[in-house]
């Protein structure tokens, strides 16, 4: 341990102490486990210190830190459930992935989205029971769980959770989680999904559906996609669906195309 890290952690001076959190990062030892802790949780400091606090539990070299944070993941002050689900993002592995799918069904809705930016940043790390998981969040009741679970399976590539999406892009009674599983059916690709985006981009009565179906079948590159966008075009609405789909189709033709 560095001298005096402790004392320099518990300083009154912003500067030392924010070089003594930098510090910690190669420290190992619980009572420097419980010094960061006691800085994140701390009404006396700073946001960015209690920030940084919390990524410095996280980079610690042993586990020790980044257990801290689990535990302050479940506290009752959804603060520091905020700053844990935050810091768990530079501890990317299994366990830290299953800590923060518990945090998608938090009631706070602060929580579940830094829980999912932080997911967003480690699908290298996703395992086959990470992928369970998320199947199991698509069919949760709260939609602003679904939303996320879906963003998941489309930045992981879950191919295997394709036609589930698709249920939820054509059926789900609420229009975000519609938005994220048309979204992430345009990262799967695929002629099947093409279809079921086709589908939405046309007949879904919220504008936001349809303009996210839309961003989707561009994002496919298929060869049918210039068609449909060109159908949208013409025959939607709404102003907002329809300069989508000609940003869409401008992306197109400066990219080219991919066979389906």
């Amino acid at each position: 341990m560095g001298d005096g890290l402790l004392e320099r952690l518990a300083s009154g001076d912003a500067d030392v102490r924010n070089e003594a959190i930098a510090e910690a990062t190669e420290a190992q030892g619980q009572d420097v486990v419980e010094a960061l802790a006691g800085l994140m949780t701390s009404p006396d400091v700073g946001t960015p210190a209690r920030t940084a606090s919390a990524q410095a539990l996280a980079r610690m070299p042993d586990e020790a830190g980044v257990a801290r944070l689990r535990v302050l993941l479940t506290h009752e002050d959804s603060e520091f459930r905020v700053l844990a689900a935050s810091g768990l993002e530079f501890h990317p592995d299994p366990a830290t992935v299953d800590a923060l799918l518990d945090a998608l069904i938090d009631p706070v809705n602060k929580v579940r989205n830094v829980a999912e930016r932080s997911l967003l940043a480690m699908t290298c790390v996703f395992t086959e029971e990470s992928h369970r998981r998320i199947a199991e969040l698509l069919d949760h009741p709260v939609p602003l769980t679904r939303s996320p679970a879906a963003r998941l399976v489309g930045a992981a590539e879950i191919g295997g959770l394709s036609g589930r999406l698709a249920r939820m892009a054509l059926e789900d009674d609420e229009w975000l989680p519609r938005v994220w599983s048309s979204r992430a059916l345009g990262e799967l690709g695929g002629s099947d999904n093409l279809e079921v985006l086709e589908q939405v981009a046309t007949s879904d009565e919220k504008n936001r559906v349809r303009a996210a179906a839309v961003e989707a079948i561009g994002e496919l590159r298929a060869a049918r996609s210039e068609e449909i966008l060109r159908a949208v075009i013409e025959s939607d609405q709404d102003e907002g669906v329809k300069r989508t789909a000609e940003e869409a189709l401008e992306d197109l033709q400066r990219g080219g195309f991919d066979g389906e």
